[in-house]
């Protein structure tokens, strides 16, 4: 009896060593997983080219797979270098498997934002959302919550608990709207804050999502609510900004470990002149609205590149959203999504340049809370930068190509990793 005692101890202790080995494990994982994704870029642009049958292309995709050139005439030949490029052919699959890792990220307790960038009709909401109903051409969104469905799935036999819940909103002229609540109207006020890092909507419906068939249905339900208009540049233009917001919160009961992250999947409203796009009325002012957002998310994006101390998140509801996903240890990710066709030559300019500037910014490994609590009581990473500070030390060294420009002369060289 005694034996058998003893036997059943040294069991159980090999089985509690085991399992403290497996979390060590899973937290070497996590941690160099993030060196990868900082090595790689806290902010990232991939290029996305929407196919067309016409035959006044003048979208260039070289067989690198980093670089794109504009051409509109013999003489004017713009190239531009991303972290990826996403020529007519791509699919949705060799898409999401380029941002993949991000949404690991967020499993792994970070903040993280995907957001499309693009003139009206150059294939952001396909790309973000797609055909839900066929695999094939489903986009980023019913992608991203699959594979954190699957994760958490796998996890729970590692003895973690995932809880998922998402929110949807839309900004439109300026004002938040809850896509996700039956009867939200403009008139409904929503204010935003951040607690602990993680940003909260006032007023809006957290919905849990618990399969990727739950997921589909508050896609279909924000889809049915979200405010578009036909404009010249498109049949059904979106005149707001949709934000899906997916929290995850992961628990390990037996070693007290917690991860909250947060997964921003961002489809922009459509950019492009004014003049061009036809807008008078209520249409100007959505289209004046629409532009003033986006200038200020560039404004965002110049002031950390040149780290500055003051970051003017506050100046738009949308970067004031997206404010932990921007800085200190967030992940962000852009796509400008072009029209190959001749007659979007300026907006295609336009969207490339911004994505160039977006390129330039470096974001350091140091500061930001991350929500990672390891044991009863203890936090990881404490220090929180989220205003914008830090110092020229932290930035990141290396992984980083910024987008360039360059004249059919070559009056400007290519950057170098």
């Amino acid at each position: 009896m005694e034996s058998f005692r003893k036997t059943a101890e040294e069991r159980l202790a090999r089985i509690e060593q085991l399992e403290s080995e497996a979390l060590e494990a899973d937290a070497i994982r996590r941690k160099l997983h993030n060196q990868i994704q900082e090595l790689r870029g806290n902010v990232r642009v991939f290029c996305r080219v929407r196919p067309t049958t016409s035959e006044t292309a003048i979208v260039d995709c070289a067989p690198d797979g980093t670089s794109v050139e504009l051409k509109r005439s013999d003489a004017d030949v713009a190239g531009f270098e991303f972290d990826r490029v996403f020529g007519p052919s791509s699919t949705q699959c060799e898409v999401f498997d380029e941002v993949s890792q991000l949404v690991q990220s967020a499993l792994d307790g970070y903040k993280v934002c995907l957001f499309s960038y693009g003139q009206t009709g150059s294939g952001k909401t396909h790309t973000m959302l797609g055909d839900q109903h066929n695999e094939e051409t489903r986009g980023i969104i019913p992608r991203a919550v699959a594979k954190v469905v699957e994760a958490s799935e796998a996890n729970a036999k590692k003895g973690w608990k995932y809880r998922m819940c998402a929110s949807y909103v839309e900004i439109y002229n300026e004002q938040v709207r809850d896509l996700l609540k039956a009867g939200s109207g403009h008139s409904d006020k929503h204010s935003i804050a951040h607690v602990d890092g993680v940003t909260e909507v006032s007023g809006v419906n957290k919905e849990p999502v618990e399969s990727v068939e739950a997921a589909a249905g508050l896609v279909r339900r924000a889809a049915a609510a979200r405010a578009v208009e036909a404009t010249q540049m498109n049949a059904v233009s979106s005149r707001s900004h949709t934000i899906f917001m997916l929290y995850i919160t992961g628990e390990h009961e037996a070693s007290g470990s917690r991860l909250t992250g947060c997964l921003n999947l961002v489809d922009l409203a459509g950019s492009e002149r004014v003049g061009r796009s036809g807008a008078e009325g209520a249409r100007l002012k959505e289209a004046c609205a629409i532009n003033k957002s986006l200038s200020c998310l560039g404004d965002v994006f110049q002031a950390l590149s040149n780290g500055q101390k003051h970051i003017p998140y506050r100046n738009s509801k949308l970067t004031y959203l997206l404010q932990p996903c921007l800085g200190g240890d967030g992940k962000t990710l852009m796509f400008v999504n072009i029209n190959p066709e001749a007659p979007s030559a300026e907006e295609s300019m336009c969207s490339l340049k911004f994505a160039a500037q977006v390129n330039a910014v470096e974001l350091g490994r140091g500061g930001a809370k991350r929500n990672i609590v390891s044991g009863i009581g203890k936090k990881e990473d404490k220090e929180d930068s989220s205003s914008g500070d830090k110092k020229p030390d932290d930035k990141k060294k290396v992984g980083k190509r910024p987008a360039t420009a360059r004249t059919a002369a070559g009056a400007a060289k290519k950057s170098k990793r």
